[in-house]
């Protein structure tokens, strides 16, 4: 939530149905305050220091995840040391969903082509998308 004093992860159970594909990263679907509210599922725990009754999620909009753990990490540092808060930093920091890309199958990623040194006018030569040096 974007509310400072809203600042903070919230607990949710996760129903049976949506076991397999709540991972930590993807993008959830909770009831809060009576509103269906985006939201990232940070992690998943066994128990739960909440003493209430907690709610389900109602949906994970994807099963792909988009959120690394150590993304999650540094929002939250940029939040509190530009005193933000930690929806709005990730607002900016993660892309918006496109549901068509997500169906597209994922080839596996291939190693960049090695690059090829160029020459520079003096004759001497420098790797490819590197700046050269000038004293």
């Amino acid at each position: 939530m974007p509310l400072a004093h809203l600042d903070r992860p919230f607990d949710y159970l996760v129903p049976a149905e949506l076991d397999a594909v709540a991972a930590s990263g993807v993008r959830v679907k909770v009831r809060f305050a009576g509103q269906l509210v985006d939201g990232w599922l940070l992690e998943r725990a066994d128990d739960s220091g909440h003493t209430g009754r907690l709610a389900y999620l109602e949906k994970v909009v994807s099963p792909e995840p988009v959120l690394a753990p150590e993304i999650a990490r540094l929002a939250r540092a940029v939040a509190d040391r530009y005193a933000g808060s930690l929806a709005d930093v990730l607002r900016l920091a993660v892309p918006p969903r496109h549901a068509r890309v997500e169906k597209e199958p994922h080839a596996p990623a291939s190693p960049p082509a090695p690059s090829t040194p160029r020459r520079r006018p003096g004759g001497a030569r420098t790797p490819r998308g590197r700046p050269s040096c000038v004293p």
